[in-house]
């Protein structure tokens, strides 16, 4: 392995979301492997223009403004970008590691004047798409995007066509190495029309390992007031409400469980209580929590963790959860199945987009009292042993060093 190669990632976002601690963790771990590692994300190069970061980010989403009657998804175009070719960490890089990219950090069309080679990590489905983070269905990416439902277009070639096409032309004879991870992501990139001729890496990402094992805090159920005949069911993400998180099904789910049985614990922003407040039915919201030492006793206080993704490279509030030892209900056919096998491994696999079915996944947990735990347990062993930061470090440089031979 050559340890001589100088790698810089260039990471989009801020600084508490999971994308960026995703890089920011695989940055730290090639650091202590003795990699000369360097990042560069948009806090960085514009350290005291706040200003200059809402000009790009609302020029890069001005064309959505034709299509006033879109969806509220994640739909980003990569037309604008910062301006890293003149960074010294960029210029003194043997490699360019992309990660997430978007929300005005990266114009796609600067691929064009990168000179080296180029890994590039898949936190989601947008580098194949025409422009969606996730498609929720949508298989036009398979061949050509056009009116598109998240823009609610009528029209034959619009934003997502245009796009495609940019997207086809900047990363056509790239030397591009995709890293995605999950098998459910690889499957999804390999029937795309942009990179179905590419090479396509499955790496399975590494955990906070540290920070996150059981330990059972009794004086926080108490600090919560929480009741101790309840069984505490916990759901949460960054952004509970975003559509590929399905939580209009797990809403629906709640219609089918003795409501009196159970209260819900919800973390990460929840922007409209109505809907839950409709339900009649126990909840605490805790709002965005960036604490791993309150996260991992809330997992491990919890009885039942809920993952209602539809689609998601690899959610990791789900490893998370499974390493406090707190099984898991969640839809099958997605990537949370590379750890996951229902009723075996990890908890319950519901049929996919089937809110009863999730409300009997919870149900039938509720009632398997330790053996709940064992299942947790046996997803915990599997985590550790498959994902896990030397397994990661180890392919990512070994990559590393043959894209760079070549």
């Amino acid at each position: 392995m050559n340890r001589n190669l100088k790698i810089v990632h260039l990471v989009g976002g801020e600084e508490n979301s999971g994308a960026f601690k995703g890089a920011n963790l695989l940055h730290n771990d090639l650091c202590r492997s003795n990699i000369d590692s360097k990042i560069i994300y948009e806090k960085k190069i514009d350290k005291k223009s706040l200003f200059l970061r809402k000009i790009r980010r609302n020029y890069e989403k001005f064309p959505k403004i034709f299509f006033p009657k879109r969806e509220g998804t994640s739909f980003s175009s990569g037309i604008v970008g910062i301006n890293f070719l003149k960074d010294k960490s960029y210029l003194d890089a043997d490699l360019v590691h992309l990660h997430w990219i978007n929300n005005g950090f990266f114009n796609i069309s600067h691929l064009s004047k990168i000179n080296k080679p180029i890994v590039w990590t898949l936190r989601d489905m947008w580098s194949f798409t025409g422009g969606c983070h996730y498609t929720l269905g949508c298989n036009k990416f398979e061949k050509t995007c056009h009116k598109c439902p998240q823009l609610n277009s009528k029209i034959s070639y619009d934003l997502s066509t245009f796009n495609q096409n940019r997207k086809e032309k900047y990363l056509k004879n790239k030397n591009i190495s995709f890293v995605v991870n999950s098998n459910w992501m690889e499957k999804m990139a390999k029937k795309s029309k942009i990179l179905q001729d590419e090479k396509v890496y499955t790496f399975f990402p590494s955990f906070d390992l540290n920070n996150f094992y059981h330990e059972y805090d009794n004086t926080l159920k108490n600090k919560l007031n929480l009741n101790p005949q309840k069984k505490i069911i916990l759901y949460g993400a960054q952004n509970i409400e975003a559509k590929y998180k399905g939580f209009n099904y797990f809403l629906d789910s709640l219609d089918n469980l003795d409501k009196s049985k159970f209260v819900i614990i919800f973390f990460g922003h929840l922007w409209n209580e109505n809907e839950i407040k409709k339900k009649k039915i126990e909840y605490i919201k805790l709002g965005f929590v960036n604490d791993p030492n309150f996260q991992r006793k809330i997992y491990s206080i919890s009885d039942i963790f809920v993952a209602s993704s539809l689609q998601e490279g690899f959610p990791k509030t789900v490893a998370e959860s499974l390493l406090c030892k707190t099984p898991v209900v969640y839809f099958k056919n997605t990537s949370i199945e590379d750890i996951c096998e229902s009723k075996i491994v990890g908890g319950y696999g519901a049929k996919y987009c089937d809110s009863k079915d999730l409300a009997n996944g919870i149900n039938w947990l509720s009632d398997q009292k330790d053996n709940a735990k064992d299942l947790a347990e046996k997803a915990s062993v599997k985590i550790l042993k498959s994902f896990n930061s030397e397994i990661l470090i180890k392919n990512y440089i070994t990559l590393y060093d043959k894209i760079t031979k070549i």
